[in-house]
């Protein structure tokens, strides 16, 4: 299966919240079209915050047609041992799960999937990390972002 952690668009402030700016927008909109040409999404797992929902929704409509479920555990200071537990509990291996979150969840979940690098990317707003992940082990694949593209990491 295929899990795809990706970083929300760029933000900006409105009142006391903060939203996916017209950057973000065009950001998630790129990853949208560079995703759907390397992957298929079956369900998408999205942090409570607007500006991660927000990335999560312009996904789901441009390209992937699944249900976004909001998980708490996703916030910025979520912990990516308990999650990586989660995700073990409820995926299922022909399903292909989609993760949209916040730094430094999204570089600690990458590194806590894949131990071996001594470092996970740097997720700058709007990347996504495409793994191959067997409930064990996970392989980096892609790295897509909005300003370089595709890049393959195997």
């Amino acid at each position: 299966m295929k899990i795809v952690i990706m970083r929300h668009g760029d933000a900006t402030f409105s009142n006391s919240d903060r939203i996916l700016s017209e950057q973000g927008i065009e950001e998630v909109e790129k990853i949208a079209s560079y995703l759907s040409s390397i992957v298929k999404i079956d369900r998408c797992l999205c942090s409570p915050k607007t500006r991660a929902m927000q990335t999560a929704g312009i996904l789901k409509y441009k390209v992937f047609d699944c249900d976004v479920e909001i998980e708490r555990m996703l916030t910025p200071s979520g912990d990516p041992v308990s999650l990586v537990s989660y995700l073990d509990a409820i995926i299922k291996q022909d399903k292909n799960l989609l993760i949209v979150s916040h730094l430094p969840l999204v570089e600690l979940l990458a590194y806590e999937l894949h131990k071996r690098m001594k470092a996970p990317p740097l997720f700058d707003t709007a990347c996504a990390l495409v793994l191959d992940y067997d409930g064990k082990n996970a392989n980096y694949e892609a790295f897509v972002s909005p300003e370089f593209g595709i890049e393959y990491l195997i």
